[in-house]
């Protein structure tokens, strides 16, 4: 028999970790919504948003460094500006390229920003200000608890899906992105600047993603290198939700936490005896829980390629 409050504790927390991926998903799923560029840097640039407070919040670099609150907006700001140099320098110069090249150039990008950060810190793990190191918890009923860190990550992504929803159904700009992703030719037809939506398109992704990165690192107290790892398990939530679908990747984000702590918990260890009930527990070897949710992936994949939420392309040949 299964312990109830064990199990709830475990997908508290699990709805917590998928919440920390959901920023990260929804930068991932934006920029392929508008531009249809997989974008495979996605755990880097969680990276440098992560890092870009130890560089700005701590003396590790700079002698005077800022407020804690302060370095979390300017790291911000410069994700979004990072956003719209990439656009206008790197990805502009591929409109209309093969896929598999941008593809390559999302990589190399990729090892580019994960080597800067190497060359800085090493591969170190750098603490965070205490400011913005949460060791509270808060309390749930059946005795459960979610870090606070997970708590502000499940408020934010939930303000994060429903302005991103509002914004592309309500407002001018968010009408004009929808028609840009839709037929690129046509809206260019109608008088629509596309560099200035692609642009607009990669701001946002990675202004968001590095929210999602410093997020990742305020729940374990710190940045590491573990952050540029979860690209993988990203894009896991993302292909289950829907790429083109912002809903979507939140909703998958939330699916590949629950698995990967349940999974941990249930399919990691034994048997563990709680009283009055035993806790059913199997052994499938450490590390199990990190590989459900890619499982999970391949077999979303078989059974419904376009994901959850995702647009069915029909091709005519």
């Amino acid at each position: 028999m299964v312990d109830v409050a064990i199990f709830f504790q475990q997908a508290v927390d699990g709805i917590g970790l998928g919440a920390l991926y959901a920023l990260v998903a929804m930068g991932f799923s934006l920029i392929y919504k508008v531009t249809g560029v997989l974008n495979f840097a996605q755990g880097q640039l969680a990276l440098v948003g992560a890092y870009g407070v130890v560089i700005l919040g701590t003396t590790t670099i700079i002698a005077t460094p800022l407020p804690a609150v302060v370095a979390v907006i300017v790291t911000i700001l410069i994700g979004i500006a990072l956003g719209v140099v990439l656009e206008r320098v790197v990805f502009q110069q591929f409109i209309g390229e093969p896929v598999l090249s941008v593809i390559i150039v999302t990589l190399a990008l990729g090892g580019i920003f994960g080597g800067f950060i190497q060359f800085l810190f090493g591969r170190n793990f750098k603490a965070y200000p205490e400011a913005l190191v949460f060791e509270q918890n808060v309390s749930l009923p059946l005795g459960a608890s979610v870090d606070a860190a997970y708590a502000l990550a499940v408020l934010l992504s939930l303000v994060v899906v429903a302005a991103l929803m509002l914004f592309f159904r309500y407002t001018v700009t968010g009408s004009i992105l929808r028609a840009a992703a839709s037929d690129e030719q046509a809206a260019m037809v109608l008088g629509v600047s596309i560099e200035r939506t692609i642009a607009l398109a990669w701001a946002l992704s990675i202004g968001i993603t590095a929210i999602g990165g410093m997020l990742l690192a305020m729940s374990s107290g710190g940045a590491g290198f573990a952050i540029e790892t979860t690209g993988i398990i990203i894009f896991a939530a993302v292909v289950f939700g829907g790429l083109d679908s912002i809903p979507g990747a939140f909703i998958g984000a939330v699916v590949v936490g629950l698995l990967e702590e349940l999974g941990s918990y249930y399919l990691e260890g034994g048997t563990a005896i709680v009283a009055p009930v035993i806790d059913v527990k199997l052994n499938f070897g450490a590390g199990f829980g990190e590989i459900l949710p890619l499982i999970f992936l391949l077999v979303v994949i078989v059974v419904k390629p376009y994901g959850l939420f995702g647009t069915e392309r029909i091709e005519r040949l």
